[in-house]
């Protein structure tokens, strides 16, 4: 029951979603209209949108074959950590499907609470319109294409499940988005399993935006320098979620725009080396491998601040360590022709002094 003079708030709609930008749900709904439709949140507002949602469907339709010809099941698996409140049933890419396919057909979808798996910032932003006894997401309410977009966002955008009991997800947002409308798909990918491998070997949050940064520089190429010609940018985004009980909680959203960086790996010749390092991120037993990842990540993420040259001299001075070259040595070693070993790699990071001279 609402308190006396309280304001109800009305459900969201894919009409009304641009209104909620900001929220971690309609940051999954955009990347799936992104990633799956060419699209954006303002494309929901005009007369195309069944289109819209048509290329979206078609676009979980074959994801959906896909998994299943990989000997998957997508029909049982939630993109994101549920509790015990969460609609289990709903929380899975066929559901999301399967609305979408009934409101192309002209159903109009229904309305529900919107599941606290995806209400990770509610507690705190709408505490003046509560009346007694109610939780705070009650008061907003989704329909069921909202919650489809949401779920398949994530499913998209997940890098990895159940590290350190957190699950992982990433998206490069490019802007003006046409520049890489047919190439978006591949950076996400690349993205995705660069992030994977350095998140579960425990790698720095620094180590996986410049693991980005380095997929993205060889995948975009010359349309990187496009990008800085038109002002754009290339957001990377990076979100932690996990459950604790029967709560799901935000450990972690880093967004930085990364076009500087890769401005700075182009410019010293070192986006493959870099990818290459990051790609293959060392286990635990390389100790002073790790150290110089993180040296790597961190002191150019800095260079790209403050373009202080002290940040590249700490790194060339890390790749003169007797300890750093007998462990690369060891572990990154040269498979074939197209591969890179650890000589390559370093007579390749030497570019960055190309930064400072």
């Amino acid at each position: 029951m609402t308190r006396k003079g309280a304001k109800k708030l009305t459900g969201i709609t894919l009409a009304t979603l641009p209104s909620y930008r900001g929220y971690i749900f309609v940051f999954f709904s955009e990347a799936t209209l992104r990633l799956c439709a060419g699209s954006s949140l303002e494309d929901l507002k005009g007369q195309n949108v069944g289109d819209v949602v048509k290329k979206v469907n078609e676009c979980i339709a074959e994801e959906i074959e896909s998994i299943r010809g990989r000997g998957g099941d997508p029909c049982t698996r939630a993109p994101l950590p549920l509790t015990g409140n969460d609609p289990k049933e709903k929380m899975n890419i066929c559901y999301a499907h399967k609305v979408l396919t009934e409101v192309i057909g002209g159903s109009s979808p229904e309305t529900l609470t919107l599941p606290p798996a995806l209400s990770l910032e509610f507690a705190e932003f709408v505490r003046s319109f509560m009346g007694p006894g109610k939780a705070k997401r009650d008061l907003f309410t989704v329909s069921e294409d909202v919650l489809a977009l949401a779920v398949i966002g994530a499913h998209i955008l997940q890098a990895y499940r159940g590290v350190n009991g957190e699950y992982g997800y990433v998206y490069i947002d490019v802007v003006p988005h046409e520049f890489v409308r047919v190439k978006a798909r591949d950076v996400q990918r690349a993205v995705k399993r660069v992030t994977r491998v350095i998140a579960e070997r425990g790698g720095s949050v620094a180590s996986v935006l410049l693991g980005i940064a380095a997929t993205a520089s060889l995948i975009l190429g010359d349309m990187a320098r496009e990008i800085v010609k038109k002002d754009g940018h290339v957001i990377a985004n990076y979100i932690r979620i996990s459950r604790t009980g029967n709560k799901v909680m935000l450990k972690g959203f880093d967004s930085v725009d990364i076009i500087q960086l890769i401005k700075i790996l182009r410019a010293s010749g070192t986006s493959r080396a870099t990818y290459v390092l990051l790609r293959s991120y060392p286990p635990e037993e390389f100790n002073n491998l790790r150290r110089f990842v993180d040296v790597l990540s961190q002191n150019l993420l800095k260079f790209q601040s403050f373009r202080k040259p002290i940040y590249i001299y700490e790194i060339l001075r890390f790749l003169t360590s007797e300890e750093l070259n007998r462990e690369g040595l060891q572990y990154y070693r040269k498979k074939n022709e197209k591969s890179l070993g650890w000589s390559e790699i370093v007579t390749r990071l030497r570019g960055l002094a190309r930064l400072v001279l």
